[in-house]
């Protein structure tokens, strides 16, 4: 039996978004969509086993969230007969795991099942992908799995979006581009710093149990630096404190079976009281510089999630109330359909 035609108010109600269902107002020259109905959505299939290869004058495959970074796509396999293919210019989306990350397709590929490709003359791939990002609760708060969480093509389909004409659509993503930008490139440096945390500290104890720590203090004191010798870790003539970090350090190994056998190298009873104290204050201002980091990437993290909240809601300064209104584009798009 043939597929029912709908008419075009059938096509228009199935393509907009009923205003109960609208999570915040829009400008009066946009409206809510579906984003199925402002372009096409290619689902993955993965290609047959005996299509694959390892020859790179053939079709890439992107098959998963593996595939995808930031700004690029990793292609491990190729396929010498494609099943869905995506297109230069498309948005190629995660449909498992990390649901909605989206890379910018730069030529044509094989979609395995774990991704999906957008394309649309209506919507600019810019703005879509960074409507994907702020409407990730949408995705997931549809997703399935208990192990390994996914969404279907319907969700995806249905998936509601602010539709603004598409000057405006350049406009914001060109206002995000920038902003997000800067925001990530704060954000990544101080992950950064967070990276090196463990090297720092044991930098620092390393430091202190070999003597660099207290060279200053030495030269003050009028010591020298052979005033170091060799004792069992074991023995009484080690500060405890002093013994803790030796303990913690390079200069101990966890292979001596007896531990308080083994022969290292300590300095006077005042200076392992001084390494000791010195060792404390450093590390606790190492901790101090990772809780303001950490408070530092929640600050970035509340401020594009607002930048991003006040673009899809036209707050952002640029819409253009004389652009024609979208939802007449939207009607003359479905007409032609």
């Amino acid at each position: 039996m043939a597929k029912k035609q709908l008419t075009l108010e059938e096509k228009i109600q199935n393509a907009l978004v009923p205003e109960e269902e609208q999570p915040f107002e829009v400008p009066e020259n946009w409206c809510w969509a579906r984003l199925g109905s402002v372009g096409s959505i290619i689902l993955g299939q993965y290609p047959k086993r005996e299509d694959a290869t390892d020859d790179d004058t053939f079709i890439p495959v992107i098959s998963s969230i593996a595939d995808l970074d930031d700004n690029s796509l990793t292609v491990k396999k190729y396929t010498k007969a494609a099943t869905k293919v995506s297109q230069t210019g498309d948005l190629i989306i995660s449909m498992k795991n990390n649901i909605g990350e989206s890379v910018l397709a730069d030529r044509e590929y094989c979609l395995g099942r774990g991704v999906a490709a957008f394309r649309s003359d209506l919507i600019d791939i810019s703005y879509a992908r960074y409507l994907l990002s702020n409407f990730k609760d949408y995705l997931y708060e549809n997703a399935t799995g208990s192990t390994t969480l996914q969404i279907a093509g319907k969700v995806l389909q249905n998936m509601p979006i602010p539709f603004p004409p598409m000057g405006e659509q350049k406009r914001i993503a060109s206002v995000l581009e920038s902003s997000c930008a800067d925001l990530d490139r704060a954000k990544e440096l101080i992950e950064k710093v967070l990276g090196g945390t463990e090297i720092r500290k044991k930098s620092i104890i390393n430091g202190g149990v070999t003597g660099k720590l207290t060279a200053f203090w030495r030269k003050i004191k009028g010591i020298s630096r052979d005033s170091w010798c060799t004792k069992p870790l074991g023995s009484s003539d080690i500060h405890e404190s002093f013994g803790k970090w030796l303990k913690q350090s390079q200069c101990v190994g966890t292979q001596s079976e007896n531990m308080q056998d083994l022969q290292v190298s300590v300095p006077t009873l005042s200076e392992q009281q001084e390494i000791a104290s010195m060792i404390r204050n450093l590390l606790v201002k190492e901790n101090t510089v990772i809780t303001n980091c950490q408070s530092v990437l929640r600050t970035i993290d509340i401020i594009k999630k607002s930048i991003l909240a006040r673009a899809f809601r036209g707050e952002m300064g640029t819409n253009d109330t004389a652009e024609e209104s979208t939802l007449k584009l939207l009607q003359e798009a479905l007409q032609n359909q």
